[in-house]
């Protein structure tokens, strides 16, 4: 089983008038689930996360209407195939009544076959991070139910003379007796084999790039001594990308000197409607929706600056993210951001606001939404970033009508923390390794 995560959008048009109709029905839905937590678990393993909600019309460039839209996301573990059958078995009947209200809705989505290729048909390209990667849902229980155990074991073994004498090494050797001899944790002597072979099919996409480009750069040296048509057009592809690369930065650069038009404050009502919504212990969500600013060098810059977050994604790492995803739609002219996080939004957006290499890398995203901060060759900031940002963000924020998450009650650094010692066990360490195992339980 694939234990790679990735996230699945849907995005169709609806008409302006049908909005309130889409609306009813998914807070009613969203209700169903938080009734029914435990069924929607038991019926859709592989999906962490769904946000489903409407966009209203938006303008971009002060020229065009962008259309209505309702958007279905989720964010899962496995195989795509798989997880859209997971959903249309189980919350058919729910697609099939919001999903009809939409432009490309029709009695098409009478059966489970036709549900599924309306989902397939209307899936949109996005850059996906999820901050606990390879961690399958299953995982989260076992995981933690282990650590619990073993925490409960070594507590009770406190009590024992002979215990407070044991090196870090002998208490490891205690503790894998102990798992050893619990029929229930059978699954921890495993290993995580499979994780090897999904971390390589991760980065295979960026192995391909680099290799592209070296063997261009070798070929574009070959080519000064063998003379040779084939080794010259291979080794033209590096520098042409890094001219192409090179123009676009001019003509970014050349748009950025258009007058930077910021957000209008909102209103303390509206940012109390979004903080009333955020009273979950642990998780919470996000959405940020806004059309790009004019110009078509935004919506090409935007649309390679997620192709390369798709290719880095494996080396990212933001301690408070669950998942996150950024995509356009509209022809590339509006950007939608979404976010499952511990915390509370505002403090979400100060993780990153708060830190210059994570604003840096922000702005390569979010300077091209309209009335977020400006920039200089996209990451020179020339005011008060942080109040612009979360003007930004507060302005386009949108309510998600429908929201969830698998797993509510541990942040991504329980998740992680429960998987270092799943990690540890039974595995060969030397000292200083076991002491910073043994800090995990």
């Amino acid at each position: 089983m694939s234990t790679i995560h990735r996230g699945l959008t849907v995005s169709v048009v609806v008409e302006e008038e049908k909005l309130g109709q889409v609306n009813a029905l998914l807070t009613e839905f969203n209700q169903h689930a938080k009734v029914n937590h435990a069924d929607y678990r038991a019926n859709m393993p592989s999906t962490y996360f769904i946000s489903w909600l409407t966009l209203p019309a938006q303008e971009y460039a002060e020229r065009m209407v962008l259309p209505p839209r309702i958007l279905l996301m989720t964010s899962y573990v496995g195989r795509k195939k798989q997880h859209i059958s997971e959903l249309v078995h189980f919350l058919g009947l729910r697609l099939q009544a919001v999903f009809e209200l939409s432009k490309p809705g029709s009695s098409r989505l009478s059966s489970m076959e036709d549900m599924m290729a309306f989902v397939n048909e209307h899936t949109v390209f996005q850059a996906f991070y999820s901050g606990f990667k390879f961690i399958p849902t299953e995982d989260i229980r076992r995981e933690q139910e282990i650590r619990s155990e073993v925490y409960g074991f070594l507590d009770k073994q406190r009590s024992v003379p002979a215990f407070a004498t044991q090196s870090p090494s002998e208490i490891k050797k205690t503790i894998e007796d102990f798992v050893s001899n619990q029929g229930a944790f059978a699954w921890a002597t495993e290993g995580l084999k499979e994780i090897k072979r999904d971390k390589l099919r991760m980065l295979l996409p960026l192995g391909i790039f680099l290799l592209v480009m070296a063997a261009s750069i070798l070929c574009l040296l070959l080519s000064f001594f063998i003379n040779s048509p084939i080794l010259s057009g291979i080794g033209l592809v590096f520098p042409a990308f890094i001219l192409i690369l090179a123009l676009l930065f001019v003509w970014l650069r050349i748009n950025e000197n258009n007058p930077h038009i910021p957000n209008e404050p909102v209103s303390d009502d509206w940012i109390r409607e979004i903080i009333e919504r955020e009273k979950n212990p642990v998780l919470n969500e996000m959405t940020v929706i806004a059309p790009l600013k004019k110009g078509l060098i935004r919506r090409i810059f935007l649309g390679l600056s997620l192709r390369l977050i798709t290719l880095v994604g494996y080396f990212s790492y933001i301690p408070t993210v669950h998942t996150a995803r950024w995509l356009q739609l509209d022809g590339g002219r509006r950007l939608v951001f979404i976010a499952n996080f511990d915390n509370i939004s505002e403090a979400y957006a100060h993780d990153f606001v708060d830190s210059d290499n994570r604003s840096r890398n922000m702005a390569v995203v979010f300077s091209h939404a309209a009335g977020f901060p400006a920039t200089k060759w996209l990451v020179k900031r020339g005011y008060n970033h942080r109040s612009e940002y979360m003007k930004g963000v507060r302005a386009h924020q949108k309510i998600t009508q429908f929201w969830y998450a698998f797993n509510t009650e541990l942040s991504v650094e329980n998740l992680k923390n429960n998987r270092k010692f799943r990690e540890g066990l039974f595995r060969d360490m030397d000292e200083k390794e076991i002491r910073e195992w043994l800090l995990t339980i």
